[in-house]
């Protein structure tokens, strides 16, 4: 992002961004992101633990188009 700054480019015109996993700040910023549906990953790691599974999960992302691309 400072380098897009620096070189006074504008974000989503001349040169896109996107990120991994959002915060509250690439919402302010107005970063579009790939992220993690944490819920998702919370409930099915609790429900690992409490019926003592092992595995592999898939968890499902979001894209949050912020017009950042």
């Amino acid at each position: 992002m400072k380098q897009i700054r620096d070189e006074k480019f504008t974000l989503g015109k001349d040169i896109g961004a996107i990120s991994y996993n959002d915060t509250p700040l690439k919402e302010l910023l107005g970063i579009t992101v790939m992220s993690t549906d944490f819920n998702v990953m919370t409930e099915t790691v609790a429900r690992m633990i409490l019926n003592k599974e092992k595995g592999q999960v898939k968890v499902p992302f979001n894209f949050i188009d912020r017009n950042s691309i």
